[in-house]
């Protein structure tokens, strides 16, 4: 039993060695070294280690004293000898071990599932319990001991159930309970705490659906989901509060933001905007206004599909009509009075025709116009949050103006921290397979005038250059254009005025196919 301990406790160090040791470079030394490692963990799976005890120790020696040699930069010869020798000790563990473990397969099952969560590294204590208990075992088993084998047998499966569970645990626990804690150390609790305590609670949830049930992965992966996101939701709540905080703006500031893109919605729906009274009224306008139009362009559908029925019908009694015409041409001169008539009769039909086809193509194009509409406003909204960009429509044009980039005083200069917005940007601009897009840069109206002009143009290129290089955009459909200050959007006479023109603005011309 001493004997096994001790080749346990190295075979621990030589995992951990195999999480921690760092790569510098891609020689074959270090090949050889994630291929021993990843071998060593493939004997360990198959039990190698109790089974194959001398080989599995011997590839074990060898593996630790290889990690030695690199980490006091020994001879690369001598490194690759050791490492060679360890994989032979390794493949001949794992030829012996596959004819000796068949006479333990439930026991070698319920040690997988330990294996497949990783205990050996997240429940030492458990795994090496169960090993020692499984030793034990095997040893009863050769030794014909059936009351021992069974009594080890029956302590190793509960060790590696129990060290399952640890492992199943920390899958899902672990990162979550470290992301938090770091949120609570940069004092998430003093700017969203109900936040953080959803996120908490979601996390006792978790380790309380695995007590119950180890394998509901299903309902403990959607806990977990939610938990990340209300701690990431009450990680952008201290950030805002704390950029207002920074710039003295307040909670009115912050409501008023609110508003903007809700004036916005309400612009295009012709409603007023007041919030004098809360939101309630605005929203339930909005969305009394949407699903009118969803309505009207149903019904739209419907009375589309009618008169495309009703032209069909047209069609074909005017096809019977132009074969009944034939027939009554080859007649004689008796039928001259009823072929008139069925001519006037096809005449009638004609007109009839094409006034439906009119009437269907103009049903056609307003159902387009509100879905194209529909689909721009859904899209706008839900791509960008309203301290990110605001979404703007000129004509057949959608203006994404980015509120939340800021470059260095005079700089062009694109900061890593937006780089999650230029994503978004890229989204937005690939949902317009056909269109185009402008990239412009503007400055506030202060300074010089060519100055301003190189500084907006650099600061577009910026942008330009990080779309193509970093999301892969298509260079033929983006140019970057310079501005200046010749656009301004507010008074340039107050900072506020000046902040504002300072931007970056994305013009997408979705250029839709034009319907005939």
């Amino acid at each position: 039993m001493k004997r096994f301990s001790t080749t346990t406790t190295l075979f621990f160090s030589i995992v951990f060695c195999f999480f921690t040791i760092q790569i510098f470079s891609q020689s074959d030394s270090e090949k050889m070294f994630k291929n021993t490692r990843d071998l060593s963990l493939k004997a360990l799976a198959t039990a190698a280690n109790i089974f194959a005890e001398k080989d599995f120790e011997k590839g074990t020696d060898l593996l630790a004293d290889a990690e030695k040699l690199l980490r006091k930069t020994g001879k690369p010869e001598e490194i690759q000898q050791n490492l060679s020798s360890a994989i032979d000790f390794f493949n001949k563990s794992i030829e012996t071990t596959k004819t000796l473990n068949n006479s333990y397969t439930d026991l070698m099952k319920i040690r997988q599932l330990a294996f497949n969560v990783e205990a050996y590294n997240n429940a030492q204590k458990l795994w090496k319990e169960g090993e020692e208990n499984f030793l034990s075992a095997v040893n009863d088993y050769n030794d014909k001991d059936m009351e021992g084998y069974q009594k080890y047998a029956k302590a190793a499966e509960t060790n590696y159930k129990d060290a399952e569970l640890v492992g199943v645990k920390g899958k899902f626990l672990n990162d979550l309970n470290a992301s938090i804690a770091q949120a609570e150390d940069k004092g998430l609790n003093k700017y969203a705490p109900l936040t953080l305590k959803k996120s908490k609670q979601l996390t006792q949830d978790i380790e309380t659906i695995l007590n119950a049930n180890r394998y509901d992965t299903l309902k403990a992966r959607n806990n977990l989901t939610q938990a990340k996101y209300e701690l990431d939701h009450g990680l952008y709540l201290q950030d805002l509060f704390m950029k207002m905080k920074e710039k003295d703006k307040t909670m009115e500031d912050l409501v008023l933001s609110w508003e903007e893109p809700l004036t916005k919605i309400a612009s295009e729906y012709k409603i007023p905007s007041s919030f004098d009274k809360g939101y309630d009224e605005i929203t339930s306008q909005i969305i009394f206004n949407t699903n009118d139009r969803i309505v009207k362009l149903d019904q739209a559908l419907k009375e589309n599909q009618k008169l495309s029925v009703e032209r069909d019908d047209l069609k074909t009694r005017l096809t019977e009509a132009e074969v009944q015409n034939k027939k009554l041409n080859m007649d004689n001169e008796s039928f001259k009075k009823s072929i008139e008539g069925l001519n006037k009769s096809v005449e009638e039909y004609k007109t009839k025709f094409a006034q439906l086809e009119n009437e269907s193509l103009r049903y056609k194009t307003q159902s387009q116009e509100l879905e194209k509409s529909n689909q721009i406003i859904e899209t706008a909204s839900k791509l960008f949050l309203p301290s990110e960009a605001e979404i703007i429509r000129n004509g057949d044009l959608l203006i994404i103006r980015l509120v939340n980039i800021a470059f260095p005083a005079n700089k062009a200069t694109l900061e890593p921290q937006y780089y999650n917005l230029l994503a978004k940007v890229q989204k937005a601009i690939q949902l317009f397979p056909s269109g185009t897009t402008v990239i412009e840069g503007h400055t506030d109206g202060q300074g010089d005038f060519q100055k301003n002009l190189d500084l907006s143009q650099a600061r577009a290129n910026a942008i330009f250059q990080y779309l193509l290089s970093s999301m892969g955009a298509e260079a033929n459909k983006i140019t970057a254009v310079g501005l200046g200050g010749t656009k301004p959007i507010a008074n340039n006479s107050s900072e506020e005025g000046r902040a504002k023109n300072r931007r970056i603005e994305i013009v997408v011309n979705p250029h839709f196919p034009v319907t005939k």
